[in-house]
């Protein structure tokens, strides 16, 4: 079972903290006074993150030129630049993220510090074996915001990391049922469970058999059978739809990433088919 450490899931502690009185608290020294940082990303912007890679929430974009204010770097995702090749990100004195491959510095930037009680968790693919398909908000399918993975009948759902069990719930119209096999007419996800892990990351697995033998509340491990793969609700044949959310619960479009990227960063990668 492939499992991975969580580097950076709950990097978004570690943003602009507020104290009366006193104001914007990073965490560290803004670099030194003589280096600058522009930036350098020609005909087009320069995305700005909650964390240090791409599938944390965009919550801004900086045209090229853009004067910037780094105090720090922090190791992400890996991403090639216009200026280097790199998988270090800038954090800005907003506690915002950008990425160091796509600045103009006249300097180097100290790392930051090291998250205090930052949770590591180990991460597992939640269906061992099956490769990953119908991509996350393809243009095709934008609102789709998790991925599909093809399974048989029955086979175990297992929890992708450690956490607790924050719904169990039969997604589908009035008068539906979750017990019996959807159709591309049916709406919601039929059976789903819903986990909240440590750092703020919560996950999704839907279109279950039956009701999950898991209960609100409950703790699971990271690899632990919380359901069975079926075909309830929106579905046309057995598979789980899989999806992650960061900054969650609660979940919403706002706080869905893509569950290939993320699983790929925590060292638990997803095959695509």
């Amino acid at each position: 079972m492939t499992r991975g450490r969580l580097f950076a899931a709950s990097i978004w502690l570690l943003t602009t903290v507020t104290v009366a009185g006193v104001g914007a608290v990073t965490g560290v020294r803004p670099a030194a006074a003589s280096i600058t940082a522009t930036v350098n990303s020609p005909g087009s912007n320069l995305n700005v993150r909650t964390g240090p890679a791409r599938w944390y929430p965009r919550v801004g974009r900086l045209s090229h030129g853009t004067a910037l204010n780094p105090v720090c770097q922090e190791q992400g995702e890996f991403v090639a630049g216009t200026e280097r090749d790199t998988n270090m990100w800038d954090r800005l004195a907003d506690g915002r993220y950008v990425h160091d491959g796509h600045v103009r510095r006249s300097g180097s930037l100290p790392r930051c510090p090291a998250a205090v009680n930052a949770p590591h968790l180990e991460w597992t693919h939640p269906l061992p074996g099956f490769p990953a398909q119908g991509g996350f908000r393809t243009a095709a399918r934008p609102t789709h915001r998790g991925v599909d993975l093809m399974s048989f009948r029955g086979t175990p759902i297992h929890a992708a990391a450690e956490g607790t069990i924050a719904e169990v719930v039969c997604n589908i119209q009035a008068g539906g049922s979750c017990d019996v096999n959807g159709s591309p007419q049916s709406r919601g996800c039929g059976w789903y469970v819903k986990i909240a892990h440590p750092g703020k990351v919560a996950t999704l697995y839907c279109h279950m058999m039956s009701k999950p033998p898991v209960t609100v509340g409950q703790k699971v491990k990271a690899g632990q059978v919380i359901g069975y793969v079926g075909s309830s609700g929106r579905s046309s044949f057995p598979h789980l739809h899989f999806e992650v959310h960061v900054n969650a619960p609660p979940t919403s479009d706002l706080t869905a990433v893509d569950p290939i990227a993320f699983m790929q960063s925590v060292g638990a990668p997803m095959p695509r088919a």
